[in-house]
């Protein structure tokens, strides 16, 4: 896949759209392609593969908080009465300048009205939305920092890395994707910290399938996070929209380093 790094002088704000009359500017783009969800940026011209987007929190004037970036899929997109929905990869981490790191007592929230999931040191179930009538699907989630030492967080650059599901039984979930939030960060931080995670993850990393906790590897906590989500969509590898059998087979066939 093509991966653009969607980056520019106001990195919070992604352009994105199939039609620009039809979607919102600054939302992930998703469309269906070779039967898997994708995430897309607008260029100006053209509707790109995109992984990486960037956030900044303090955009609507509240500290700590963000309600972008949004998602938007056409209508026609997905299939009326299904749900679409995220599933957290990894716990969230921060940029040191050359890695990704544990984010300490950082967690994020992720809210839509009474639904809510907390992203802290290790990934969470996530939770899925119905499809509008059209088939389309736009949403924008309340994205919240904060701490669980009760201080505010360390200002910084926060990663949150991502999968999209289908509850269709059809459509596989999407590649892995990384929203970067900055917190205070410095525009040369924010964008040096998404052009690391293009290059060393979205761009070739050593994530694969099965590899529930991005430790780079398949092994025993991806079992237990397999076995943990049976019967949810949370674990599912395969695109059935469930956790079984078939996904844990996944992650026994696919045992050891990732490629």
């Amino acid at each position: 896949m093509n991966l653009t790094l969607a980056a520019g002088a106001s990195i919070a704000a992604v352009g994105i759209a199939l039609h620009a009359s039809a979607q919102h500017a600054g939302d992930i783009s998703l469309t269906v392609s070779d039967g898997a969800i994708a995430t897309a940026a607008f260029d100006g011209a053209a509707t790109v593969p995109v992984r990486v987007f960037g956030a900044s929190f303090g955009d609507t004037g509240v500290a700590h908080f963000t309600s972008n970036p949004g998602f938007e899929a056409l209508p026609g997109t997905f299939a009326t009465g299904s749900r679409v929905g995220f599933t957290p990869r990894a716990g969230l981490q921060r940029f040191t300048g050359d890695a990704l790191a544990p984010a300490g007592e950082a967690e994020l929230e992720v809210r839509f009205l009474t639904l809510a999931t907390v992203i802290g040191a290790e990934p969470a179930a996530g939770f899925d939305l119905a499809v509008q009538s059209n088939g389309g699907w736009h949403r924008h989630f309340n994205f919240t920092l904060r701490s669980t030492g009760g201080a505010p967080p360390e200002s910084g650059v926060y990663v949150a890395e991502l999968e999209l599901y289908s509850t269709d039984g059809a459509t596989l979930p999407s590649a892995p994707f990384w929203i970067v939030f900055s917190d205070g960060a410095s525009a040369a931080e924010h964008e040096a910290a998404m052009a690391w995670i293009a290059a060393n993850l979205a761009d070739g990393g050593t994530r694969c399938a099965g590899d529930l906790d991005g430790d780079g590897a398949v092994g025993a906590p991806d079992l237990a996070a397999t076995l943990s989500a049976w019967g949810t969509p949370d674990a599912d590898l395969t695109g059935d929209g469930d956790t079984n059998a078939a996904d844990l087979a996944a992650v026994l066939s696919a045992w050891g380093a990732c490629p």
